[in-house]
């Protein structure tokens, strides 16, 4: 009998190489087995893999002949190991299988169970690289089990290491960082690592578990949208894999601290406010960070010197991931000089991998280029529509210049048609369908391009065919979007409408992983999804009368992308709606959806008691609608200076007007309606829409007017005049860089004579007394009359106290702990003094995000810094109205507008357009 003593790791894949002795001589004529194993692995490690191939069988067979069966099954599993680097799947899965096979009918002793789990290592890789994560996670998760029993710390944490990679591979990211912080022994809570985390950690001895465990985790903060964190952990991986001179883990880390540096980069753009292209980088920056803070286009340079790096190391598969990231990277910068030579070499570098399922990733990743940097060739509206440009990670969506474009060589159509074709053969002999499915779905997309519609078609069905959307959502939603984009282009416009229905209901069942957990998405949503959602509405409503059901349909699906735009804000699935009509609510409200759509401006009008109704505004002849809409808005937000005189200036609250109000005007006044509610989208968030002026009056002289995302996040109810107690915290001195409010101790002052309340004033309004008050006093309202912003940005979106600044994201921790302590939701949050980010135009995001937040039935809020006095004004008239028996929040807020648009001192909409109630209006 031969002793096995092995140590493998699934995720690097070495071999399963034993120390054996013989306990008897084996047969002069047959080479000794230790020898076969011996020469076997050093072909392996040499990379000459069927020399390696052909020495494990013959071990397997000498062990065979010995009756060595736990040997044999030994050899078996590096066999089925050498077959993964050749690609040769079929029999890596049978050798596999035989290996199990014979372990199985072995007694369970510590010698069988440590090969049994060994070889469940190998087997998980195989399945990994197969596509079948969730067998690699069962697979892996006995392997664990395997070696705790065998109490073998190390095979646990190499097992948890592979599961945390599996889940990754199916979208399970929160649980592979728990998984990893748990084999990483890293005690902390939410996945948050610090660079306190690492210190004590970086004392223990460095492994090699160690390092790979580090860079799993740093590829999962990432993911998870923790970028910082993640930087800081592949740095920490780095360092360590350094010490050991370990070459193959620095190509990989390296790698993904390219990717790392490139999504700070795009986190930088995104907190640009106004929004610009990166700055063209033309310096080298090393991909190891400075401790100098970065810009965008200084991530970017980083980002690229990482991909760089990787290049001097041996590993083609790291390699030329690294490759098609630059490429990725070059082209969403637009920087054209690197561009020929790296297109002139990937195509053989690609043909060099073995056939594996990095080989079909990088085709398709490099098809997915391709079809980016042909896609600036193409004027084609349509064409422009289609879901896999919508990918393309062109900063903005704006053109490439044409120095850019001409300075690359393109393949042609049928040269990409051959790459997706020959990644589509690797994914069939992988049997991977999801990978199938992929190859097919871009096929489709290849043949839309090049004009033959039917195939392209036939492809994208037949992508559907190979998986279900139960199974495989994450792409499903995807191709069932261009399936729908194909039959609009045909003109079937009832298959283009299902197909499109089906992607967005696969989209709202996922949005809580796709959404939440899905950093590039999150980066790229108003691009890469939001456009699903208006592609749809558009073709409901592309009839000059549409159905009551398309208009239903069309609704909802607004209200969805709404709730989808605030948990995207938010960067986790934080909400979720319930479905409300107005009529539940309030029969003498109106509900207003203006949606803004390619080429026209729609608004969807629902009537308690009456059918939906329909009308838009075409804007054919505009080169850009979507700009001709800003443009009315930036000179309406021009005239809101008080002091500077315009020759016209109530001309864009005329049109705004004449675009959303006018024509619903008499059906309004038919049905004696008195609330006007705005379920607005886009930039129309931050309309004034009290300001909107129809030639004779201001809207708010003839309606109560709310806002609200969405109608199904916020629970109807009627404030008693009897329950009016409010908590007020308030900051009237200067604090943490922004100017004193003096206004703010008179606002105060007739909150106090006005209702019972308890007041936190100035160093008395800090976080801890604010919730020490909320949990221990009964308030339905909480006035805040201090500095904040609204962003379109959660982490630009704040309170200021005191001494911090209270985010949006912890609100619901400071303001929901109440409902825990009463089982009473907060009736109204008011926010007097606080303003929209300057330059920013989808900054009222930030205005619903933290109405949704708190949990508040409704917050009062201003899109704009008012001035002390008025809004102190403004207030005092606000709560003297909403003391009055069944006074509505709007009703009371349009009586305290109207007092001060009558009063020759604030009559200008500056001082009382810009309070806007957001949620419950009763």
């Amino acid at each position: 009998m031969l002793a096995v003593l092995s140590c493998i790791l699934a995720l690097a894949m070495p071999l399963l190489v034993p120390q054996i002795s013989p306990a008897t001589p084996p047969p002069q004529t047959t080479q000794n087995p230790l020898e076969l194993v011996q020469q076997a692995a050093q072909f392996y490690q040499a990379a000459s893999f069927e020399k390696s191939a052909t020495l494990w069988q013959q071990a397997v067979n000498a062990f065979a002949a010995q009756k060595d069966p736990l040997n044999q099954a030994m050899a078996l599993s590096n066999l089925s190991l050498t077959y993964q680097q050749l690609g040769k799947w079929k029999e890596a899965n049978q050798t596999i299988n035989e290996s199990l096979n014979l372990l199985i009918a072995e007694k369970k002793t510590p010698e069988q169970q440590r090969i049994n789990a060994q070889t469940l290592d190998i087997q998980g890789q195989l399945q990994l690289a197969t596509g079948q994560p969730t067998l690699a996670l069962e697979t892996w998760q006995q392997a664990a089990h395997s070696y705790k029993t065998l109490n073998n710390p190390e095979g646990v944490i190499k097992s948890q290491i592979n599961q945390a990679q599996a889940m990754q591979e199916g979208g399970l990211y929160p649980r592979a960082c728990e998984t990893l912080l748990k084999a990483l022994k890293l005690d902390n809570q939410d996945c948050n690592i610090s660079q306190e985390n690492l210190q004590t950690f970086q004392q223990k001895p460095i492994t090699y578990l160690k390092i790979l465990g580090l860079r799993s985790l740093g590829n999962v903060l990432r993911v998870l949208g923790k970028t910082e964190q993640s930087q800081i952990v592949l740095l920490t991986s780095e360092k360590l894999a350094q010490q050991i001179g370990d070459t193959q883990e620095l190509a990989a880390i390296y790698l993904s601290l390219g990717n790392t540096a490139r999504a700070l980069g795009n986190e930088k753009i995104q907190k640009q406010i106004p929004r610009q292209p990166p700055i063209i980088f033309n310096q080298s920056l090393a991909c190891i960070p400075s401790e100098k803070p970065l810009t965008a286009a200084e991530f970017y340079q980083q980002a690229a010197a990482c991909y760089r790096q990787v290049q001097s190391f041996t590993s083609p598969s790291i390699k030329i991931q690294a490759k098609l990231n630059l490429i990725s990277l070059l082209i969403q910068t637009q920087q054209g000089a690197e561009l020929p030579t790296l297109l002139s070499q990937i195509q053989s570098n690609i043909a060099a991998l073995p056939p594996n399922k990095i080989a079909v990733d990088a085709r398709l990743k490099w098809t997915q280029n391709l079809i980016c940097l042909k896609s600036q060739q193409t004027q084609d509206k349509l064409i422009a529509l289609s879901p896999l440009l919508q990918q393309c990670s062109f900063q903005e969506k704006i053109a490439l210049n044409p120095e850019f474009i001409e300075s690359t060589f393109l393949p042609s159509w049928q040269d990409i048609n051959q790459i997706v074709t020959e990644a589509n053969q690797i994914a069939q002999l992988l049997g991977d369908k999801k990978a199938q499915a992929n190859c097919l779905g871009y096929l489709g997309a290849i043949y839309e391009h090049i004009g033959k519609l039917t195939q392209a078609q036939q492809f994208s069905e037949q992508a559907l065919q190979e998986i279900s959307s139960y199974t495989f959502p994450e792409i499903s939603y995807l191709w069932y979007w261009q399936l729908g984009h194909l039959y609009q282009l045909q003109g079937n416009t009832k298959k283009a409408v299902s197909s499109y229905t089906s992607a967005f209901e696969i989209l709202q069942s996922l949005r809580k992983d796709l959404l939440a957990t899905n950093a590039d998405i999150q980066f790229t949503f108003r691009d890469n999804v939001e456009p699903l959602y208006r592609q749809l509405v558009n073709l409901l409503l592309q009839s000059d009368n549409p159905s009551p059901e398309d208009l239903k349909q069309a609704r909802d699906i607004i209200e969805a992308l709404q709730v989808a735009e605030l948990n995207n804000f938010f960067q986790e699935a934080c909400l979720e709606s319930k479905p409300i009509s107005a009529d539940q609510i309030d029969l003498k409200a109106a509900v207003i959806y203006p949606i803004i759509l390619p080429e026209r401006l729609v608004v969807i009008l629902s009537v308690a008691k009456q059918p939906l109704r329909y009308y838009s505004t075409s804007f054919l002849t505009s080169s850009n609608p979507t700009g001709e809409i800003e443009a009315t808005f930036d000179d309406l937000y021009a005239t809101l200076n008080p002091f500077i005189a315009t020759s016209e200036p109530l001309k864009p609250y005329q049109q705004f007007y004449d675009w959303l109000i006018r024509p619903a005007q008499a059906e309004l006044e038919k049905n004696n309606i008195k609330t006007l509610v705005f379920v607005p989208d886009g930039i129309l968030r931050g309309l004034p829409m009290a300001a909107l002026h129809d030639g004779q009056q201001y809207l708010i002289e003839k309606y109560n007017i709310a806002f609200t995302p969405s109608l199904q996040l916020f629970s109807p109810g009627l404030l008693s005049a009897k329950k009016l107690k409010t908590l007020v915290g308030g900051l009237t001195e200067a604090r943490q860089g922004f100017p004193a409010l003096p206004g703010v101790l008179q606002e105060v002052q007739d909150i106090r004579e006005l209702v019972a309340n308890e007041t936190l004033l100035n160093q008395d309004f800090t976080r801890k007394r604010l919730q020490q008050a909320i949990e221990s006093s009964q308030f339905p309202i909480v006035h805040l009359a201090t500095h904040g912003r609204f962003s379109s940005l959660a982490d630009n979106t704040f309170l200021l106290t005191w001494n911090e600044r209270i985010n949006v994201k912890d609100l619901d921790q400071l303001l929901l702990e109440r409902e825990r302590y009463q089982q009473k939701p907060l009736e109204l949050l008011i926010l007097s003094a606080c303003q929209t980010a300057l330059g920013d135009k989808r900054a009222a995001l930030g205005l619903a995000g933290v109405a949704v937040r708190s949990g508040a039935r409704s917050t009062l809020a201003t899109l704009w810094a008012v001035q002390d006095d008025s809004t102190a004004e403004l207030m005092a008239q606000f709560y003297q109205r909403l003391n009055q028996p069944n006074m509505t929040k709007a009703a009371a807020l349009r009586q305290a507008q109207l007092l001060l648009l009558r009063s020759p001192q604030y009559e200008h909409p500056f001082y009382w357009a810009a309070f806007v109630l957001v949620g419950n209006w009763l």
